[in-house]
């Protein structure tokens, strides 16, 4: 089948993760030529430069992608090279060449990710996040793993301000629960601030005065935590375009945090409020 950019874009994804993140030597190898030409200051040359250094990484080492882009038969993807036993991620821009459906060439651009006291910029090198401070003692140390105890007291501050928030202090249960720079993501570009949020729960606490906000289940997945919730109330206002007639609500959320330095960074939510908004007309 002919190469578009786009199937080279999902060739490029497939094979960074089968070999970075999978450590899957075997089926890597049919993604990288053997005649690979590797120009790099960084990264030895060949196929077998790359892969042996891939294999003495620690087992932390993570790959993650950011933006992609595709022309022809090259390839240009922004990435991130994280637990590598040293203090900085690494921040590169990588650059393949592809043919018949394998990577003949490859360039890169490396540079240490900054923090936010470094970047003189005042934004993050990738992603919507500023890394963490390096470790001044040395290599950074892997953290115990997260209990669902611990994320059930770092997420519930949030969850208590969703009780009828029109009688909490919202911004301090949001500041207790959250980074300052936290996102709320009600799409996968669009988010919130933690400012922002705490508007939003207000003007809830306001049209639906009984708002109950239950956490029904919790997992966790290293450093992120999955809350299954159930939200109850009977809006006496406009809710969301429904005018009041006196019915309540029961419906379902699903929220997927990402916890860092034992609080929250980032949130992908989404609540069915189409079912909820069918209950109150009915």
């Amino acid at each position: 089948m002919k190469a578009t950019p786009e199937k080279n874009k999902k060739l490029v994804l497939e094979a960074f993760d089968t070999l970075f993140n999978k450590r899957n030597y075997a089926a890597a190898e049919k993604f990288w030529s053997p005649n690979y030409i590797q120009h790099s200051a960084v990264v030895p040359a060949g196929r077998s430069g790359l892969f042996n250094l891939v294999k003495s990484a620690p087992a932390e080492f993570r790959w993650q992608h950011g933006v992609i882009l595709a022309e022809n038969d090259t390839v240009m993807v922004h990435s991130r090279y994280s637990g590598r036993g040293v203090p900085n991620n690494l921040i590169g821009v990588d650059i393949l060449r592809i043919q018949d459906g394998v990577f003949v060439e490859h360039w890169d651009v490396l540079q240490d990710e900054a923090t936010k006291d470094q970047s003189k910029s005042g934004l993050p090198m990738f992603g919507t996040f500023f890394a963490e401070p390096p470790n001044p003692s040395g290599p950074a140390t892997t953290a115990s793993p997260l209990t669902v105890d611990q994320a059930r007291i770092i997420v519930w501050p949030l969850y208590d301000a969703l009780n009828e928030p029109a009688k909490k202090d919202v911004a301090a249960l949001l500041a207790k629960a959250a980074h300052s720079d936290y996102r709320s993501f009600h799409t996968n570009e669009d988010f919130l601030t933690r400012d922002q949020l705490a508007d939003v729960f207000r003007n809830m606490g306001v049209i639906v005065p009984d708002l109950r906000w239950e956490i029904k289940d919790i997992q966790v997945i290293g450093d992120q935590v999955v809350v299954r919730g159930e939200a109850t109330g009977k809006p006496t206002g406009d809710f969301w375009g429904a005018k009041p007639t006196g019915k309540g609500f029961k419906t379902m959320a699903i929220d997927i945090f990402t916890v860092k330095n034992g609080k929250l960074a980032s949130c992908y939510h989404i609540e069915n409020w189409m079912t909820a908004l069918q209950q109150i007309g009915k």
